[in-house]
């Protein structure tokens, strides 16, 4: 039972478990990564730079980045801060100090961050936000999935004892210090074998084989009836984790055998993770790339191909919601860059994208949280029933917020948006811009990565998958807008981005309101 030491705690809460949850709305999912992942990444920055791979206008970013991130993380001391802005003020040099203190840094935080912000929460000295996504981004970064730590903190809230905010940093601590990459066994069965010149692999399971491991690890052998499988030794956190790990690694063989053989491979929908007790599905979540837009408008099976540029960058961001991690990357980039690029400068595409969707935001959350309100509220419904469209539906909400006569919410992660919404109508300016970076340093990264892959052969690198998960969502959000303005406003993307970004070099507490119409 969660037990709150001051009035946020259980908000706080609410909104951790929201970013862990399976398939959280764009506007509520978890856009960065945490602080150590962040030091790392400039570490390996650094590496790439003196390859040829990344630029130094990019490796600076990350510096400025980085700086910004730890300034307003109360993990750190305030002689952290100090000596790690002196080592990030320029890009640090392979094998010199500043490198090395990077690196040194980040091992030594990743040992403690999550016990730091036990102390913290332990004296009330947190914000919502800053906690929930401080820590959910540093489990997450670290190896863990989201299932694996929803579930340890379902439980540990749920129980008979009571516990408190701090006291669930301190077992997130308890399961990173106890659960470290280790290796896993899972079981990758097909219902037809493919045929190889040289025969199957002799480490390959055969029909009797797959029943007898199945058994050995209490797995229920009803209609499984494999004639092979492949036992994959993999290295995780926990059993999720490890489950994904495993798609990825038959991603690869599907792409393999396809252009060896010509023929794709036959597997089983399952996969079997040694010391679980249920098989789990083979087809992983799906990232959450969304452009609603195309069934609202009834393009999904449209003949007609009325914009080349458009259409092509859609197939491309198919690609960021569910193929392998490299085609992903450079899919998802490819569809933002052949529409928001400018001229001779590929990475301005990450700052015009971000406009649109940090644009799209407030009536994200607005309208969401309208359908909440009129669901809780019947006074709030009579109000909201008889309005026809979302804008008009936002509006009002806003109103509602911004005079502090809407009655709380019964979901502490929809009392989180509410406070959001709230802070946002105070200094729309301020707030506006915020996300805006927050959501432009997502899209950078998925720049880079694609450097990485297409340019330095980078499939490992210690963002990817975080480059993946945070931005996925954001892409289609993104794409989204643009096909709003291309079907139904007759709006060039580059023309749309303008009016985003003279929307919110306008915006201001007197006309907080207008930000439900940002690109209208």
């Amino acid at each position: 039972m969660l037990t709150t030491v001051n009035p946020i705690d259980a908000v706080a809460f609410g909104r951790l478990m929201e970013f862990l949850s399976p398939d959280p709305p764009w506007n509520r999912s978890l856009w960065s990564i945490g602080l150590v992942l962040g030091m790392q990444e400039l570490c390996e920055a650094s590496i790439m730079l003196q390859t040829g791979t990344l630029s130094e206008a990019s490796v600076k970013r990350i510096c400025s980045s980085l700086q910004l991130k730890m300034g307003k993380d109360p993990a750190l001391s305030v002689a952290e801060k100090l000596h790690l802005r002196q080592q990030i003020g320029h890009p640090p040099k392979v094998g010199g100090p500043a490198h090395h203190t990077v690196a040194q840094m980040a091992n030594a935080l990743n040992t403690d961050y999550l016990r730091r912000w036990a102390g913290i929460a332990g004296k009330g000295e947190h914000t919502v936000e800053m906690f929930a996504r401080s820590v959910a981004s540093h489990v997450l970064d670290a190896g863990f999935s989201a299932q694996h730590v929803r579930q340890l903190l379902k439980a540990k809230a749920s129980g008979p004892d009571p516990i408190t905010l701090a006291e669930i940093c301190e077992e997130l601590h308890g399961m990173q210090t106890s659960n470290p990459i280790r290796p896993f066994e899972v079981l990758l069965a097909f219902h037809r074998p493919p045929k190889l010149t040289h025969g199957l692999p002799s480490n390959w399971l055969e029909a009797e084989e797959v029943t007898q491991w199945l058994v050995e690890h209490r797995f229920d052998t009803a209609n499984v009836r494999a004639p092979a499988a492949i036992v994959l030794s993999v290295n995780a956190r926990d059993s999720g984790a490890a489950a994904q790990v495993a798609r990825e690694m038959s991603d690869r063989f599907a792409a393999r055998a396809r252009i060896a053989t010509g023929k794709p491979l036959d597997l089983y929908p399952d996969l079997w993770v040694a010391g679980e007790s249920a098989p789990t599905s083979l087809l992983g979540e799906s990232r959450g790339v969304r452009v609603k837009e195309l069934d609202r408008e009834g393009r999904v099976f449209t003949t007609q191909r009325s914009d080349d540029s458009v259409e092509a960058a859609l197939e491309l961001l198919a690609h960021l919601d569910e193929s392998s991690p490299p085609a992903a990357i450079a899919g998802g980039w490819g569809a933002i860059e052949g529409l928001l690029a400018d001229p001779g400068d590929r990475a301005t595409a990450a700052d015009n994208l971000a406009s649109l969707v940090a644009c799209s935001f407030p009536r994200q959350e607005l309208t969401s949280l309208s359908y909440k309100a009129q669901k809780e509220h019947p006074h709030i419904a009579a109000m909201l029933g008889g309005l026809e469209t979302n804008r008009k539906r936002s509006e009002k909400l806003a109103e509602l917020i911004n005079e502090g006569s809407l009655p709380d919410l019964k979901a502490t992660a929809d009392r989180a948006a509410v406070q959001r919404v709230r802070k946002m109508l105070a200094e729309p300016s301020t707030e506006l811009k915020t996300v805006r970076d927050t959501i432009a340093e997502a899209f950078h990264r998925l720049y880079r990565q694609r450097n990485l892959v297409l340019h330095g052969g980078r499939l490992d690198s210690v963002t990817l998958k975080a480059s993946l998960r945070t931005v996925s969502k954001l892409a289609g959000a993104g794409m989204d807008r643009i096909t709003h303005g291309h079907y139904v406003q007759s709006v060039r993307p580059l023309e749309l981005v303008a009016r985003a970004n003279l929307s919110i070099a306008l915006i201001n507490k007197e006309r907080a309101l207008d930000c439900v119409d940002l690109l209208e």
